[in-house]
């Protein structure tokens, strides 16, 4: 009924705002048709979420995970130290990517991608008769492409690109992101969402469909001043998938962390590898594997 709880990943400018759903990271069903490179990709994770239960990690693969995350070499790795690792794999794998995508959209092949073959990629995918939407889409996705330009000369090169089409990557396309998905949301205009706004998506309320309990939790985890509502920089958070890390990240402790210090060994780390696989947290770990090629 709704997008799975693993959290948004990407938000590719050629979607009608990936960064509008409520997703768990890692983030899938388009809202409309995407770019040809765009759907491979979002096909090739979907491929992967299917076959996440099914894998669970060797003791070899999650051993070698530990030692990577182990930055400082003392043996046992913190919430802090994986939530870092976290951070610098999501650049990594979003560089590693881009290739891909640039490859599909880059007209010219110049090895650079320009506002007009973006466009391009937009209007080949864009409803006729939602001329007003996709107009607002259209602005929406200049400005992040305005954003990612950071030597302002009018194209996006492989170093530009990943702000672009992962906009945690990038804080300023991140802002524009969460601005665009609170606008989308906000249904009585006044700035801000209250529960029934944000679990709204795809033309259906919270009304129709129900809140569950867990994301109730979720919401009230956001709403860092308690105020009831999700401001801008509430909603950052979500819209990063930094939210949904480190929810997955808290569970991967209270599954693994076996005499409760908040540090894990490998020894730790391996003996709850079946209990990883059934968790939020075993998503991260696959695509950390498969990065690293362990």
């Amino acid at each position: 009924r709704r997008p799975s709880r693993l959290g948004r990943k990407r938000s590719f400018p050629a979607v009608a705002s990936l960064a509008s759903l409520v997703m768990p990271a890692f983030w899938k069903p388009l809202l409309i048709a995407g770019a040809v490179a765009v759907c491979r990709v979002a096909e090739a994770e979907q491929d992967a979420d299917d076959a996440i239960e099914q894998d669970v990690l060797s003791s070899e693969q999650m051993r070698a995970m530990h030692g990577k995350i182990d930055r400082n070499g003392d043996g046992k790795i913190s919430l802090s130290e994986v939530m870092s690792f976290s951070e610098d794999m999501r650049l990594a794998i979003a560089e590693k990517d881009i290739g891909t995508i640039l490859g599909e959209m880059d007209g010219n092949k110049d090895g650079r991608l320009s506002w007009e073959e973006l466009l391009a990629d937009l209007d080949a995918f864009k409803d006729d008769d939602d001329k007003e939407g996709a107009e607002a889409r259209r602005e929406a996705e200049l400005q992040k492409f305005k954003a990612a330009d950071k030597n302002g000369d009018g194209v996006l090169d492989k170093s530009e690109l990943p702000g672009l089409f992962f906009p945690e990557t990038n804080e300023q396309v991140l802002q524009i992101t969460a601005a665009v998905a609170l606008k989308q949301k906000d249904a009585n205009g006044d700035g801000k969402l209250s529960s029934q706004e944000f679990w709204s998506h795809d033309g259906l309320g919270a009304d129709d469909l129900g809140i569950s309990a867990e994301e109730e939790a979720d919401f009230k985890a956001l709403d860092l001043d308690n105020d009831g509502f999700l401001n801008l920089d509430e909603l950052r958070h979500w819209e990063s998938g930094r939210f949904h890390t480190m929810e997955a990240m808290k569970k991967l402790f209270e599954v693994a962390d076996a005499n409760s210090d908040s540090h894990l060994t490998a020894e730790e780390l391996d003996a709850a590898r079946e209990g990883i696989a059934a968790s939020d947290a075993q998503y991260h770990f696959l695509e950390w594997v498969e990065h690293h090629e362990l």
